[in-house]
Formats: structure tokens, sequence, C-alpha cells
């Protein structure tokens, strides 16, 4: 039997996954124009309009506004909702914590949803037990790349009057029935943070095609003094410096080009991964659907497959062999658990959602899909070699 590299055997992978970022030298011509140009932010240029016209035809919505980063364009998506002090936000436990602090920053309340057992999503049977009369606003976050099941969604946000913000930071190019994510509720956000699927190392965007809601943002996400000129004269929201640069326009521009190539390469992968995975027992692919893209691969870990080895074992046995592994969501704590939330109406002390907690302490393992999934079938295969190493040396983690 092989010795486990977690017990100074060799490991299965020495080298590295696949380079992210990817630098092109489309990427290095286009911000040396920018810089030679000498505009390089402040105001809307040529460049940047023609960027967000561009995201906007893409997505299939009316306007996208480009800003600082994911954090901001959630943000700028409860501002412009109007959702303010004392009002209520129902958010997902299974996310990075930077969606229910948004409403935090608003002044609102985050109230908490499970997941769903699936894809690790937000639980659309259990969102309308959150709503009362405080509920302003809906957020769902497609985890990963994972699709959350908006048809249930859009219907549960009608019946109550509620408008639904996508939180698609891990999610660009994700389809739902043939819809991209951020197209389908009344805002979709993102981030182009260095992990994400698209990058300028920070970023962001808020996408709408609603004209009543779509105007504020252009004005919240630049100085107050720019408003008459932004905004329409039906509502007016005070103005704050949100705005991205030139420079991050310049990296963006052709990876929009790109992002459905590198999709359709990430999809042929995990695909590959699910039947490779089927073959050892206690591991599983969450549900995958051709039609998304990933920022997480995402696998349950079963222990009772395992001689009953905990899952941080498993993990760092798994990381000792090379194969990297990732902080997504769903492998960190639950949100609710965050110490960020100060409120004198919730205490979120007693909070539990057992789904969460599941995924969180027993189950989800997840690997950086934005460049693993970019690799050639050794790469996989490599992966698959990992797990299976470790399941038949389980002695020696015992």
């Amino acid at each position: 039997m092989a010795k486990l590299a977690a017990k100074g055997g060799t490991p299965v992978r020495s080298e590295p996954f696949t380079n992210w970022p990817i630098v092109t030298d489309e990427i290095v011509e286009a911000v040396s124009d920018v810089a030679r140009s000498g505009v390089w932010g402040h105001r809307a240029t040529e460049r940047s309009e023609r960027f967000s016209r561009d995201l906007a035809q893409y997505f299939g919505v009316e306007y996208a506004i480009v800003t600082t980063n994911g954090s901001t364009a959630l943000e700028l998506a409860l501002r412009n909702l109007g959702v303010t002090f004392g009002d209520e936000v129902v958010t997902p436990a299974c996310t990075w914590c930077a969606t229910n602090i948004a409403p935090v920053i608003v002044g609102a309340d985050p109230v908490f949803v499970d997941a769903d057992p699936s894809n690790y999503c937000i639980d659309p049977d259990k969102i309308e037990e959150a709503i009362n009369s405080r509920t302003k606003a809906i957020i769902v976050v497609h985890i990963g790349g994972y699709v959350c099941d908006m048809d249930r969604i859009m219907e549960i946000a009608d019946k109550h009057g509620l408008p639904v913000i996508e939180d698609c930071a891990q999610a660009h190019g994700s389809r739902y029935k043939g819809k991209l994510v951020g197209s389908i509720g009344a805002y979709g956000c993102f981030s182009f943070q260095r992990s994400k699927l698209m990058t300028a190392g920070e970023g962001g965007m808020v996408l709408t095609s609603d004209k009543y809601i779509s105007d504020p943002p252009y004005g919240t996400h630049r100085p107050g003094w720019q408003m008459d000129k932004i905004l329409s004269t039906r509502k007016r929201n005070l103005g704050w410096n949100y705005r991205m640069t030139e420079f991050q326009v310049a990296v963006l521009e052709s990876q929009l080009r790109d992002l459905e190539q590198l999709r359709l390469k990430r999809v042929e992968n995990a695909e590959y991964l699910k039947q490779k995975l089927i073959d050892i027992e206690g591991v599983e692919a969450l549900e995958q659907s051709l039609e998304q893209n990933y920022y997480s691969y995402l696998f349950r870990y079963d222990s009772r497959y395992f001689q009953d080895i905990p899952k941080h074992t498993f993990k760092e046995a798994l990381a000792a062999e090379g194969i990297t592994l990732f902080a997504s969501p769903s492998d960190q704590g639950p949100a609710y658990r965050s110490s960020y939330f100060f409120s004198p109406r919730k205490d979120y002390s007693d909070i539990y959602c057992p789904i969460t907690e599941r995924i969180f302490e027993e189950e989800s393992v997840g690997m950086p899909a934005t460049w693993m999934l970019l690799g050639e079938k050794k790469d996989m295969n490599d992966i698959i070699d990992a797990i299976t190493k470790i399941k038949e040396n389980l002695g020696e983690l015992k």
C-alpha cells in the first residue's frame, strides 16, 4: 500500500493546478492602452460605457452598473430598494458573510433561512416562514455556481410583493432554465474579486431591467454632486463613490467574451468528476447541471464509509496529497455565527439551522473550480486517485 502523504509518503500530485487569473496579451495591451491614455477613472468614459452596454446585452437586462466590489453591489441593491433601519431581509445561512452583512450596513436585520441539502443553496420551502410585516427583500445566493430554485423563489416573492436580489458573486454564466442568473430577480449582484469566474482583482456589478429602480444606482454609486445629471426626478438617493477604475474595465472586457468557453470546459470536467466519484463509496457530487458554471466544485463526504474519520482529517489528508481545497462558503461557519450582527431588535445567539450546520461540520468538501476545472483529464484523475488512496489507507489516519 502507498503511504499517505500526511504520514510522510509521496503525494499523488506535486505540480500546481491551472494558473488563475489567466493573463493574456489582450489584457496586457488593454491595460497599457488605459495607462497611455491618462484616463484612469473618475467619470464614465467610452470604454466603461461600452463595457456596461456589453454586460447588459450579454445578461439580457436593461442596465449594468459596475462598482467597487460585490459587497457594495449588494449594498447598492438594498439602498435602492429603500431597505433601511428596522427592516428585515431574508438571507441564506449557508453563504459568505457579506451577503448577510449588507443588510446590517443599511440598518436592516438579516433573517436566516436554512440550506437545501441537494445543492446547498437557500431552501425555498423555508423562505415563507421567515417573512413577516418587516420583511422588505429576499436575497438568494447561487452558491459556488450551483443555482437556486428560482421558479419557486419568485413565486413566493410575488405572492408577498417582495423584490428578490440574486447574489451571483460565484455564478457568472450559470443559467436557470436557459436564463442567466442575475437577470431573474429585481437585482443581480456580482463580484470580480481575484478568485471569481471573472476577475479584476476587485470589482463588482449590479444588473437590473426595471426603469424605476435602475436610475438610482447610477446616483448612489457616484458622489452626490452628480445627482442632478444622472437621476430621474422620480427618486433621490444620497450618492457615494463606488465607481470602478478604467484599469479594471480593461482587465474584464475580454473575460466577458471568454466566459462561456471557460464555463463549458469546467462543465466537461465537472461531469467527468461526477462519474468517477460514483465509484467511491462515501463521496458524492452535489446535483449538477449542464447549464451552470463552477466557482466551487462541491461534494459530500460521509465519514461512515471512511472508518468514521472526521471531515477535517479527511481534508487534511487530501490537501497533503496535493489537492487544493477551497474555504468555500458551504465549507465555512454558517453566516449567523458571525459577530457582525448588532441589532436592538433581534437576538442572534440562539439561531440554529440544522442542514447548514451539518454541511459545515460533517459533509461539505470544496475545491476551487474557477481554475482547477480548467485542467485536463490527468488533473481530474489526480483528484480521484488522491481520494482513492486515502480510502485505501485509512488505517494510517486512524
